[in-house]
């Protein structure tokens, strides 16, 4: 029987799954999961195997003081490759896994007792290889889409999920010069947002003198 209290932190959910795959029971709980078992990737970029291996690979690299969202994220952010992994060119290719495995999301968390989920797990999973459409270089400037994604409040737990996925993938040092870019961003984006709240209270200083004279 599930319980469909949100549990307090991602070590609570990674139990669940623990207990699923003990009793054998994860393909009852969790078909889209399972699915992934003998789902292939290339090799170069997934050592580890295919995508079901990838997935709980990811899964065992979230701390368990983490938040819920951030383990249902990275459970289902590959479910897409079960109906989108081809073989194409010598290659196996997935395009559009994370949108096709975000449509399923909030069916499965619904299913599973926990609606009030899914939104924000949807959105992790929608955007979980954002970092490989944007590829970024060196001197690049981000685009007005692309710092609004940053500035979402969601951004902080994507980021983890896509550390998660690169664990998963056993090359946890994936894309460090892409996040190099990344937080140097994050960090003018705040620079600027200092420094307009700063002009806009040296303004409304100025004004209430002007007025009081």
């Amino acid at each position: 029987m599930i319980d469909n209290v949100w549990r307090a932190d991602a070590g609570a959910y990674k139990k669940m799954l623990a207990e699923w795959l003990a009793q054998g029971i994860l393909q009852e709980q969790l078909p889209e999961v399972a699915a992934l078992q003998g789902v292939m990737q290339q090799s170069e970029h997934h050592p580890e195997g295919d995508a079901y291996t990838h997935t709980l690979l990811a899964v065992a690299a979230v701390d368990d003081d983490e938040d819920p969202r951030l383990f249902w994220g990275v459970l289902l952010h590959d479910i897409g490759k079960a109906s989108t992994t081809v073989r194409a060119c010598g290659r196996w290719q997935a395009h559009g896994h994370a949108a096709s495995g975000a449509v399923l999301v909030p069916q499965i968390m619904t299913r599973l007792g926990y609606p009030g989920l899914a939104a924000d797990v949807t959105w992790l999973v929608k955007h979980h290889d954002f970092a490989l459409s944007w590829n970024l270089k060196p001197g690049d400037s981000i685009t007005p889409r692309q710092r609004k994604l940053l500035a979402h409040p969601l951004f902080m737990l994507l980021r983890k999920l896509c550390m998660a996925d690169a664990v998963g993938a056993m090359n946890p040092s994936r894309s460090e010069d892409f996040w190099r870019l990344i937080e140097q961003e994050i960090a003018n984006s705040d620079s600027r947002a200092n420094q307009y709240s700063l002009q806009q209270r040296q303004s409304s200083f100025h004004s209430t003198r002007e007025e009081n004279k």
